[in-house]
């Protein structure tokens, strides 16, 4: 980039800061509510309801920008709300806000009409709901910045949430909760179930998408309603990125003090999560009888989220224990490797969903609570069994155990440059950057952990999961064609056999001989079978 780029760009970005400043006195006092309000929760199943509801202040609306020599304009503005705000009884309002606002009417354009605009452009507006955070993302040449920014604002400040696209994207959450997670997607069902477990009556515990009550009791009304109470100005972070910015381009130079005073006086601050429970290991097996194999998560609530000490300590476990796609995971090297029982085995420090087709985490699913996950791939039924008993008493050795001084040193060496393949977008970096923000972070993410890593130990390592992973704290979501017998199965104990198409290394056999009939200690009382067609109802 030139020193002219630069300049322009460095200008950007404190005119943004101060637009910012400029917005947030003027969006209904969104900066100033420094104390937490109580207000009367709505009624309904999903949490409980019985205690008011304590907000956080709200933090009004941040800027980031990063610079690059790139011609395309990276955008991202991305709210602190996400399912976690759907009132009990309405789960799934979020995501159709936010979808209804990207896939309906805005301003004087039709949905239609504004995709024919944008095809030209080359340019799409996309948007992502997760459970604390909701994103707007989208990519432009800079030669189209201006018109773009405005359909983008469009989208944001003038939805017209028109019965007939109401009636249309509700119906395709619908068809994506009945049809697509329960009806066809296994190993997302598998981590939703896990999710409702770990935070069962907490607003973590519904899919984004909702539950069947939830999105049939929705009106159009509930809609405008909570995209002016979460999708606004005292909730955004507006990032941009890539090619130089100017204030002329920023739509007319109103663009961001109006991102900023989205919602007005109606925005309000987020409510404060409740801790998650402490429960004893137990089970729930979802019981689909079209399943073609069995997919299995497990996991447990942790305190540790990226502002915490103990972060990069697990992060580098996790690495360890079960990178994402990377053999360089224990769990991939002897459940795939040595077995192939499936096509991988993983294990993580934090909510992950895998960014489209690659194997890097997706930005801006922060989250204010946090979990440790394993996640087996389908297996085939007949091995369930034993790949469960292999999983958990992997996951005993590593806190008993855990990591050799060899370990340690092999797996910082990979991760710490493994971890720079994170960023190989400036829409990744971006959404990172946000997502330092959300956390509270003043250094880049990747950074933060490379220089923490350089301090670590392994005996820091080792302590850090002995602290925070307790095997006898372990849920496990299965779902299966035949729930009864698999139920029957783990509570009995009795030996899982498994049989290999070529035979194994006798290393493998030996010790498949301990893991045949090792004992996972959860009695029947604390396994539960549930008709697929229960989930999320």
């Amino acid at each position: 980039m030139n020193r002219d780029s630069v300049v322009a760009h460095r200008r950007a970005s404190a005119w943004l800061a101060c637009v910012f400043a400029w917005a947030s006195s003027g969006c209904g006092g969104a900066a100033s509510q420094g104390a937490a309000t109580a207000v009367a929760a709505s009624t309904g199943t999903s949490t409980d309801v019985s205690a008011p509801v304590t907000r956080e202040p709200l933090p009004g609306p941040r800027a980031v920008t990063l610079a690059s020599g790139s011609p395309i304009v990276e955008v991202r503005v991305v709210f602190d709300a996400g399912s976690a705000d759907d009132p009990p009884g309405r789960e799934g309002l979020t995501h159709l806000t936010a979808h209804l606002m990207a896939e309906g009417a805005a301003g004087a354009l039709s949905y239609a009409e504004r995709e024919a605009v944008l095809f030209p452009m080359a340019a799409s507006i996309d948007v992502q709901v997760d459970r604390d955070q909701t994103a707007f993302v989208g990519r432009v040449h800079r030669d189209h910045a201006a018109r773009y920014l405005a359909l983008l604002l469009d989208v944001l400040e003038q939805p017209q949430f028109r019965e007939a696209d109401f009636a249309r994207v509700r119906a395709q959450q619908q068809t994506a909760l009945t049809l697509g997670l329960r009806g066809s997607d296994d190993e997302s069902l598998g981590k939703e179930t896990l999710a409702a477990m770990l935070f069962e009556a907490h607003p973590y515990g519904h899919p984004e998408l909702g539950t069947e009550r939830g999105l049939a009791a929705i009106t159009r009304d509930d809609v405008v309603a909570q995209r002016g109470r979460v999708l606004c100005g005292g909730r955004v972070t507006l990032g941009l990125a890539g090619a130089p910015i100017t204030e002329e381009s920023l739509a007319g130079g109103g663009f961001a003090a109006r991102i900023g005073a989205l919602g007005g006086g109606t925005c309000e601050g987020r409510a404060t999560l409740p801790a998650s429970a402490r429960r004893e290991a137990r089970v729930w097996i979802v019981e689909k009888p079209e399943a073609a194999s069995t997919a299995v998560s497990m996991g447990l609530p942790i305190e540790v989220t990226r502002a915490h000490p103990d972060y990069p300590a697990l992060l580098l476990a996790s690495a360890y224990f079960g990178q994402h796609r990377q053999f360089a995971g224990r769990l991939m090297q002897k459940m795939r490797g040595d077995r192939g029982l499936n096509y991988g085995d993983y294990a993580y420090v934090e909510h992950f969903v895998q960014d489209g087709w690659s194997r890097y985490p997706r930005p801006n699913i922060a989250r204010r609570q946090q979990h440790f996950s394993m996640w087996l791939r389908p297996v085939p039924h007949d091995k369930a069994h034993f790949a469960i008993r292999m999983a958990v008493r992997e996951l005993r050795d590593l806190v008993a155990r855990g990591l050799t001084e060899q370990d340690f040193t092999r797996i910082r060496e990979f991760a710490s440059q493994y971890l720079a393949l994170y960023l190989q977008t400036d829409s990744r970096r971006l959404g990172f950057a946000i997502d330092d923000r959300f956390y509270r972070q003043e250094d880049a993410w990747i950074a933060r952990i490379r220089e923490a890593w350089s301090r670590l130990t392994v005996a820091d390592v080792n302590a850090a999961i002995a602290r925070h992973l307790d095997p006898a704290r372990l849920e496990i979501a299965v779902v299966t064609q035949d729930g009864d017998a698999l139920r029957e199965a783990l509570a009995s104990e009795r030996p899982s056999p498994i049989t290999y198409q070529a035979p194994p290394p006798e290393a493998v056999r030996t010790e498949d001989r301990e893991i045949i009939p090792y004992r996972i200690g959860i009695p029947a009382e604390r396994i539960r079978v549930v008709p697929v067609g229960e989930m999320f109802r």
